[in-house]
Order: C-alpha cells, then structure tokens, then sequence
C-alpha cells in the first residue's frame, strides 16, 4: 500500500508539473540558469538607454582611449596618377634596412604577398601557378627593379591593377617593414649602382647628342 501510495503521489506531482509548464507562455524557452550570460536583451539603436541618465545609445569613446586603426588612416596623399608620383617623391621609409626589419617584413610578405608574387618575387605564387591569374611583374624585372619606395607604399595603400588595396590588413608600420623585405628582392645595391650610373650615362650622351645637334643648327 505503501509504495502505491508513494506512486500515486509522485504521478500526482508530475501532472501538476506538466499542467504549470503546459500553461506557461509558448515562447517562452522554459526554465533557464543565468539567461542573461547568452541571451543578451536587445536594444534598437539610438531608441535610447535606461542605463545612461541621458537615455544615450550610441556612447563617445572613453577619454584618453585610442580608437581601433588608427595606425592605417588617414592616408593624404589621393588615389590618382599625381599621387602615385608625389608619394614617390616624397615618402621615404621610416624603418632602417637592418636584419630584424627585414625579418618582421619577410613574416609579412610570407602571409600577404606570396600567394601571388612567389617566394623569391618572381610572380609566380600559387594563385598564378594555379592557372586563371596573370603574373605581376618579379621585383627585379625592369619594371619595378628601381620602383621607389613611396611608390610602393601608395601600392599597397590603394591597390594598383589587378592588386587590391591591403590598407585594411597591413597599418602603416607593417607596409613599410614588407617594403624592405621586397627591396631585397629587387636586386642588390651593386645592381641597382651600376643601373643608375648606365642610366646617368645615357643621360650624358643624349646631352651631348643634343648639344651636337644644337651646334649644327646654329
């Protein structure tokens, strides 16, 4: 009798609990431990805030913080063709080109550039070997072998070509270590002295050719 009598309470209290439960709200999730660590109240934004005696949603910074990228933007000189050519005359790059630069550039270059400029700059990184993706030129093709620094920079800054711009991944800092890194692919100072000094002769004889002809006018 007993154990019946204990059976019958416990079928008892399951209803009454199945009743209270089945009565509840139907949206309602049912009974939760500390609902507020995953679900989150949600507020519409800039309908205001009982938690700030000014009703404020959108808060200001705290004093004294520095926002999130500050070291990416601003960026003043423009995406234009002008730009390209002041930024490399004017911009000359802050880090010297000593071993740990290098180092910090070629980490850089490893996980930004390589996919599709190559190891070694060649342009031939996966992305063009794969197929579906022209090359760029290799650092040390003529046509980026001098390319100055600044140049590189406005680059990597806005993105030029098929290249997109990497402002968003590499601040200011980083773009300038990567350049270092890429310097030494575009061919040694030997090379690079003796381009310079063929180009100043070049310059020299066209000047001479050119006073020659200036002569026979006259």
């Amino acid at each position: 009798m007993r154990k019946r009598s204990t059976y019958f309470g416990f079928g008892i209290i399951a209803a009454l609990t199945l009743l209270v439960v089945s009565c509840g709200d139907p949206e309602s999730p049912g009974v939760e431990y500390m609902p507020d660590m995953y679900r989150t109240p949600a507020l519409e934004p800039y309908s205001g805030n009982d938690f700030y005696a000014d009703s404020m949603e959108a808060r200001l910074p705290a004093e004294g913080t520095i926002p999130q990228g500050h070291n990416y933007l601003p960026y003043g000189i423009p995406e234009t063709t002008e730009g390209y050519e002041m930024a490399g005359a004017m911009l000359k790059n802050p880090y010297p080109a000593n071993d740990e630069i290098i180092a910090e550039g070629k980490v850089i270059y490893t996980k930004f550039c390589v996919h599709c400029h190559g190891e070694a700059g060649m342009g031939d990184g996966l992305t063009v070997t794969a197929g579906g993706h022209p090359p760029p030129p290799a650092y040390n093709s003529a046509a980026l072998k001098n390319l100055p620094e600044g140049k590189m920079f406005h680059t990597i800054t806005y993105g030029k070509n098929l290249m997109g711009s990497h402002a968003s991944q590499l601040n200011n800092e980083e773009r300038w270590k990567v350049i270092r890194y890429v310097q030494t692919m575009q061919g040694s100072d030997d090379e690079k002295e003796e381009d310079a000094e063929g180009e100043a002769e070049e310059t020299a004889e066209d000047m001479d050719a050119a006073d020659g002809e200036t002569a026979m006018l006259n």
